[in-house]
């Protein structure tokens, strides 16, 4: 095992560069594993970024904060983390380097603290190729990134009906034609489709969804009538889901499964803090880059003075 540091980050996001830029920029010796999984990288374009007027790609914006981090000496590692396990005054976190794709020889570090920033990932419809269709937005994630652009557009939101409603429902901020996509219509009471109704939001029931072929630039929902609906994007309403699961912690969490935090973004477990889309439901890259600042911020404080 390497002696110890002042911090280990999992996850290379936004959460988890953001706080890599802090911490360096504090002087603190850290180290980010990045599995490569980060869901800012879908993004096709981001035009609610702040300090970014004409939009950016998701793994545009990436490349340009691990190019701000190589002023600090700092590169996020191609790893995966495997456990994290509480010993003396920080954890040993065990790690897998990847290389080619390949997991290469297990590997260990101790840190004084950790900051938990891997993200969500989220549930996408069972089709071929679901990453290059949210890369090339007929796929969406976020209504609240990209609902703007979504003006003349014909959208869909797939996924069961009770949670799929109120998202077409707030779609109908950016859109005249929007519709809930699901094969439960039929366990919408009587007063959530009079509000579809009055909201303006069509009720398709599904069969199937078919991707793009060709030049087609659509995707077809066929309902159950044989009915061949076609889409500009889908919203999958589908859930999504911690990444957590791996790192062997019985850290508190709430009633969805997100990890829960102090207004310093310190977890139920001492010296572990989480930030970004793990902790907060509002999924967005301002909002994981300043909870990253405060987690980064708290965790310096926490810390021996390190002054020079």
């Amino acid at each position: 095992m390497n002696s110890s540091i002042d911090c280990v980050i999992v996850g290379g996001g936004p959460a988890g560069l953001t706080a890599a830029l802090y911490l360096a920029r504090y002087r603190r010796t850290t180290r980010v594993f990045d599995a490569g999984e980060s869901r800012a990288r879908l993004i096709p374009i981001a035009r609610n970024v702040p300090g970014f007027p004409a939009g950016i790609s998701g793994e545009a914006w990436l490349a340009n904060l691990r190019e701000q981090l190589t002023l600090y000496d700092v590169a996020p590692e191609h790893a995966v983390v495997e456990s994290i396990v509480a010993v003396g005054d920080g954890f040993r976190i065990d790690y897998r380097p990847l290389r080619g794709g390949d997991a290469d020889t297990a590997c260990s570090v101790h840190a004084r603290r950790v900051l938990l920033a891997a993200g969500i990932r989220d549930g996408l419809p069972l089709v071929p190729n679901a990453d290059e269709l949210t890369r090339a937005g007929l796929f969406r994630l976020c209504p609240i990134c990209d609902g703007y652009e979504s003006e003349g557009r014909r959208v869909a939101m797939l996924g069961p009906a009770k949670c799929a409603l109120p998202h077409a429902i707030f779609m109908r901020t950016f859109s005249r034609d929007v519709s809930v996509v699901a094969s439960d219509l039929d366990g919408l009471s009587g007063a959530e489709v009079d509000a579809a109704a009055a909201s303006g939001v069509s009720l398709i029931a599904l069969s199937r969804l078919e991707a793009p072929t060709g030049d087609d630039q659509a995707i077809q929902i066929i309902d159950q009538g044989g009915v061949i609906h076609r889409f500009d994007s889908v919203y999958p309403v589908m859930g999504c889901h911690p990444q957590t699961d791996v790192l062997g912690l019985e850290v508190g969490r709430d009633e969805d499964g997100m990890v829960t935090t102090d207004k310093h973004q310190r977890t139920s477990i001492q010296r572990l803090y989480a930030a970004g889309d793990i902790v907060n439901t509002l999924n967005q890259i301002s909002v994981a880059s300043g909870e990253a600042a405060i987690a980064a911020t708290a965790i310096h404080k926490s810390l021996p003075h390190n002054a020079r």
